[in-house]
This record gives C-alpha cells, structure tokens and sequence, in this order.
C-alpha cells in the first residue's frame, strides 16, 4: 500500500514553524507494512488543497491529511473535498456526505475519513495532540485491520509521562535487541508514546508476543505508564478525581486556559473541575486579595494563592498553573494544595514558544495525577 502525507497551513510555509505532524506521521507508518511515497506542504488555499488531492489520490492508495479544519470560511480542507469528490457538505460531523466522522466531537478535535474508488483519503486536526491520537486510535488500527490478511505482525501502545525518551531508550534497550520485536518511541511536550511491535508465525503468536513485551515494559516503568491507546492523560486525571470524589480548584497564568479547555471537553468534568476566570497574576492577586508579584517571591506567591484559592471556593485541592516568561526562557511552575499541605513542581522550557502551553498542560495533570496515586 502506498501513502502520501498532505501538510496544510500557511504558516508551515512562511515561517519557522516545524513540521512535527508529518515527520509524526512518517515514524508511526514505520510499523506497518506501507510505501510512504511523498510528503507535501500546501497553504491555506482550496483550490490548492484539491490540486494537491487530486495529484495524492492517482499516486497513493491512502492520503493522510493534517490541518485546514476549521470552522466556516476556515475550513479549506473540507471545501476542497466537495471540489475533488463532488459530494455535499453537510451540517453535522464530520461535515461530508458519506464520510466517516474520525473521534468524538464532545471531547476533542475530529477529523473524518473518505473511501473513494480512487482511494482513501482521511483528514486530520492540525492540533499536534488531537492529530497524533487520532492516528493511533483511528487511522493506524484502520491499516493493520486492512493489511491483516498480508502480514504477520502486530503492535499496541504505552503512553508514558515524566521520563526523558533518551532514559527510556536506555531502560528499554535489551528488550530491543530481537530482530522479531522492535521499540519506538516519539515525544512531544512531556508525554511519551511508547510502540510495540512483533513479529510471529500467526496472529495469535504476534498477540501473546506483544503481551509479555507490554508486560514487561510496564513493569520496568511502573507508574510513568498512565494508560495504552485510547487513553489520554485528562481522562486518566478526570477518572481520578472522580473515583476520589474530589473537587479540584484551577487558576492559570499566562496558559491561555490550556488545562482547563482541554478538560472542560470531556464528560461530566464541571461537576469535579472549578475554573477561577484570572487569566494574568494580577487578575488573581486582586480577586483572592493578595500581595503583589515581584520578581523574587514567585514561589511563595503561587503557593498563597492555592492555599488562599482552595479556602474561598471551599474545594478539596486547588492548583495553579503558572507560565513565567523571562529573558533566560520560560519557567513553568505548579503549586497544587491540598489537606495535607503543598506541593510543588517546576520546570524550565526553552524550547519552541507554541509548545510552552502544551508543556503547561503536562506539567499540571502529571503534578495532579501523582498526587492522586499517593493518596487515594
């Protein structure tokens, strides 16, 4: 099978932004057994956009997509569709006729899949986090069901978080040594996916293979493994929380909402989740009345202010997310009070600005995640 991976967005074009979507993609094919035969940048353009469909689907069996879904005259991807396939647009998800709808809608970005007599063709978010779950849970599980009968391998998934991928790669390393299993790792803002694969005579061989390869890897890991495919890491939190019966108080600094958009999405969490509206220290000092920022009492502030949060809206634990922009980089600092006192986690971030908030949102469930593990 052959496939062709298809970048949409101007910004991939015009500035310094990287790519991380297609080179993601390319690593992940590695596991089952396809031809990737071309990778293509286009901008923000739908006549563009169905040209370089048109030209992917004579080349390739299968086109995977990233970027273009948006919303009303944003949404280029989907505008070039109906040009290339002449089917109609419709209102609900996933906004094609006789497309399949790729997530759910209520808890993420979606993107959709089009089988055409020409090909496949599935398009995918060009949110990093959104699209690479979708490739896991939708697209690659598609492939292996389609090239079962050619082939004899198998692989799952372990998501990982709070281990640099050079100490796992060296943890791991004897269990990558047979030429009829391989470990591949991919890492983004502080979360790591860990591929296992195999090779065996039969499909049941491949499975019990897989089986004691994630057996052991778990046990190397332990708690660093928060789930397996279809997990993320703010459903893991939220289950927590909810198995817990906690209430849990969050403010942030500078995140533009990351934790609190990415956990308001999913079901039920209001009833276990309290967003203080402060977007800046300012906001927040003057709403819980306390002492004014300065440069060397930022600790001591973050920890006033969860200790000061959790009072006034009577919750069990309340955690503050703060984004410190300096010269030297960006340090990312979380402050979590609780019954038993405060915690605190922080981290320096020097690497590309678009990641910070994403870091942000790691930094603060894994904080959170651990303290939950302790004292459930």
């Amino acid at each position: 099978m052959k496939v062709e991976i298809i970048s949409i967005g101007t910004e991939l074009l015009v500035s310094d932004i990287l790519d991380t979507n297609a080179a993601y993609i390319s690593r992940s094919l590695r596991e089952v057994n396809v031809t990737l035969t071309s990778k293509v940048t286009v901008g923000d353009d739908p006549t563009m956009i169905a040209d370089t469909f048109r030209v992917a689907l004579r080349r390739a069996d299968l086109v995977i997509a990233t970027g273009g879904l948006g919303n009303g005259k944003d949404d280029f991807t989907r505008e070039a569709i109906t040009a290339v396939t002449q089917r109609q647009p419709i209102p609900e998800p996933p906004g094609i006729q006789g497309s399949t709808l790729l997530g759910d809608s209520e808890i993420g970005s979606t993107g959709l899949m089009l089988e055409e007599d020409g090909g496949v063709l599935v398009c995918l978010p060009g949110n990093r986090r959104e699209m690479s779950y979708l490739l896991e849970t939708e697209v690659l599980p598609y492939l292996r069901q389609r090239l079962s009968s050619e082939l004899q391998t198998g692989w799952t998934l372990l998501r990982c978080v709070g281990v640099m991928e050079s100490s796992l790669k060296q943890d791991l390393a004897d269990l990558n040594a047979s030429s009829e299993q391989r470990i591949t790792f991919d890492s983004f803002a502080g979360q790591t996916n860990i591929r296992l694969w195999a090779r065996a005579q039969s499909a049941a061989a491949v499975e019990e293979q897989l089986a004691r390869l994630k057996t052991a890897v778990s046990q190397r890991l332990g708690d660093h493994v928060f789930g397996g495919e279809a997990d993320r890491l703010e459903t893991v939190v939220l289950h927590q929380l909810k198995q817990s019966s906690l209430r849990l108080s969050l403010a942030e600094c500078y995140t533009h909402g990351m934790l609190y958009n990415t956990l308001a999405t999913l079901p039920n969490a209001a009833s276990h989740v309290q967003l203080h509206p402060a977007r800046t220290w300012n906001d927040l000092a003057t709403a819980l009345q306390l002492e004014a920022l300065t440069s060397d009492n930022l600790s001591q502030w973050c920890r006033n202010a969860a200790n000061t949060l959790r009072s006034q809206t009577a919750t069990d634990l309340s955690l503050i997310v703060y984004n410190n922009v300096t010269q030297g980089g960006v340090q990312i600092l979380v402050t979590l009070a609780s019954p038993h006192g405060v915690s605190v986690t922080q981290r320096s971030f020097g690497g590309h600005p678009e990641n910070i908030d994403h870091w942000a949102l790691t930094l603060g469930l894994t904080h959170l995640r651990r303290w939950l593990m302790v004292h459930n």
